[in-house]
């Protein structure tokens, strides 16, 4: 038998103070008087510790709906004896009361019954009981054709999958997750691999035995919007806490690198650590013959598989130095070489690809608001570095706080993007828009409170929309911040935001209880292969690294 878990019930506090007849009210509209019930588990902040009910209004029963697996996605089940001392919490119409107060209830007994007295004084008898469902989840949420490095585009509301591919597919063994608990019906394509040259159809039962779904699985290209990404599309593909990586310094880890099948997280005098991009899981790591807490000090990705390493000046000398690795078994080779006495290193950013074209930019901290502009054509880069001047007057100085990033990988004269703790006229925060031609503020975002920095910014340019993503990091052991910023640039301002993380989840205060002094993170936003998803990847110093998918399907 599992542990017991106690369940209370509560009824409003008014409700509670008698049973005594309700005072004379005619509502303009007649209801039942209880609308619903909720349990809750005891000593218990799980989010999913809330259990709803099923009034059948009729027959006079309440049926409180227990899941049969919890907690959520675990190996742990409810049992009826896991139910003998509960408390519910009761949505009542007002003036309405219930006979006799709900205190404490065993539901494992059939003579739970509670009469409830409505507005009109007219008393209904209720039965409360419980049940224990399994679940009636039956999706398929990711499917894989490893053999060929395909992922298949998941439409739900039509239960296809579509494969992108220009030739047969033929006999193949396929990577597929389903919904908790659910199995396939028939043949496991995990396990003995199908002819998909037809299409072909897949059934998943839930948990429960009874809900089922088909999909089919053939090659086509799935509909998609004409512009844009689907709102509402967001999905948590992982989290990582940092703490559990066999990082020696966690809140050293300022810099990170996404490439095709990698996230690379660079921390400060230490080898970098890969983790696998689809599932978050460590696989190994970079080693770096030069590293020390100034020498790899930040890192960043182009749009393929080449990492930038950078350090940290003028602390290392008067030489700003940028390494080159391709991919994660590349050997890091000296790539920028800048003789300056600025203070440059804490952020760096690269738009394209270092093969092909791309804009590289390196802000200049603790004094004028200047960036550091190469470009690369043609897969060859340009050592002379242009220095560009922010023109806007009404920008404060963003000392140790900025990240740049170009929307175009050819053009200088384009707009990019900004994101520093430079106070705005007025003294606030913002996420910045600039004009690549004036280099003064195209647009601004909504004003952040001066406790939090914003300090790491990237783009990517999805389905016909430019996105830009950026972040706000709390530096506290109080308050909660560490938030995650995407706009959608097709409105032309940074009036608000197309979606946005939940506040204080993901940061060092909130994982670990420590306060991420140095105020540091990153963000990277990457459009897939086949063009249908956007990933919007971040980092909080000391606290979490996750994967977010977008996707511009039309369903």
């Amino acid at each position: 038998m599992k542990k017991i878990l106690y369940i209370f019930i509560a009824i409003a506090a008014a409700m509670l103070a008698s049973c005594q007849e309700p005072e004379t009210l005619m509502p303009s509209e007649s209801r039942y008087g209880i609308n619903s019930v909720t349990a809750y588990f005891l000593y218990d902040d799980r989010e999913e510790n809330e259990f709803p009910s099923v009034i059948d209004y009729e027959a006079g029963i309440i049926t409180i709906v227990f899941p049969y697996t919890y907690p959520a996605n675990s190996a742990s089940h409810l049992e009826m004896s896991d139910l003998t001392k509960v408390k519910l919490v009761a949505n009542l119409d007002d003036n309405v009361v219930v006979d006799p107060p709900l205190l404490f209830m065993d539901l494992t007994k059939d003579d739970n019954f509670i009469t409830v007295t409505d507005q009109r004084k007219v008393k209904k008898t209720y039965q409360v009981k419980a049940e224990i469902r399994k679940s009636n989840l039956c999706q398929i949420t990711k499917f894989e054709f490893p053999a060929l490095n395909l992922t298949g585009v998941i439409n739900e509301t039509s239960k296809a999958i579509s494969i992108i591919y220009d030739s047969p597919l033929g006999t193949q063994l396929a990577n597929i997750s389903l919904s908790f608990g659910a199995s396939f019906e028939g043949t496991d394509p995990t396990v003995t691999a199908l002819d998909y040259t037809d299409p072909v159809d897949i059934t998943v039962v839930a948990q429960d035995g009874v809900t089922k779904a088909t999909y089919t699985v053939k090659t086509e290209t799935p509909d998609i919007l004409s512009k844009g990404m689907r709102y509402g599309s967001e999905k948590f593909l992982w989290t990582v806490d940092m703490n559990t990586l066999g990082i020696g310094n966690t809140l050293l880890t300022g810099g990170m690198a996404v490439i095709k099948d990698y996230v690379v997280l660079n921390t400060r005098g230490e080898d970098m650590v890969v983790l696998n991009k689809e599932t978050g899981e460590k696989t190994g790591t970079i080693t770096l013959d030069f590293k020390s807490n100034v020498t790899n000090f930040y890192c960043t990705a182009d749009s393929k598989d080449n990492i930038l390493v950078c350090n940290l000046t003028p602390n290392d000398g008067t030489t700003f130095k940028i390494w080159r690795i391709n991919g994660i078994s590349g050997t890091p080779t000296l790539y920028i070489t800048l003789d300056t006495a600025k203070s440059m290193g804490r952020k760096i950013s690269v738009y394209g690809d270092l093969d092909g074209d791309a804009i590289i930019t390196a802000p200049v901290y603790q004094g004028a608001n200047e960036f550091y502009r190469w470009t690369v054509t043609g897969g060859v880069l340009n050592p002379t570095p242009d220095l560009v001047t922010v023109a806007d007057s009404k920008m404060g100085a963003w000392t140790y706080n900025c990240d740049v990033v170009y929307s175009s990988a050819t053009d200088v004269t384009a707009d990019y993007f900004l994101s520093s703790y430079s106070a705005i006229t007025g003294g606030e925060r913002n996420h910045l828009w600039m004009d690549g031609k004036t280099h003064t503020i195209k647009f601004q975002s909504p004003n952040y409170s001066v406790n939090w920095v914003p300090n790491a910014i990237d783009y990517a340019f999805f389905n016909g929309v430019g996105f830009m993503v950026s972040n706000t990091i709390n530096g506290f052991t109080w308050g909660a911040d560490d938030v995650i910023y995407l706009y959608d640039l097709s409105q032309d301002n940074l009036d608000g935001t197309c979606w946005q993380c939940e506040k204080g989840l993901y940061g060092s205060f909130a994982t670990a209880n420590v306060a991420n002094a140095n105020q540091t993170g990153d963000v990277a936003v990457r459009v897939s292969d086949n063009g249908f998803y956007m990933d919007v990847y971040f980092m909080f110093s000391g606290g979490k690294v996750a994967r977010v998918q977008f996707d511009c399907l039309n369903m």
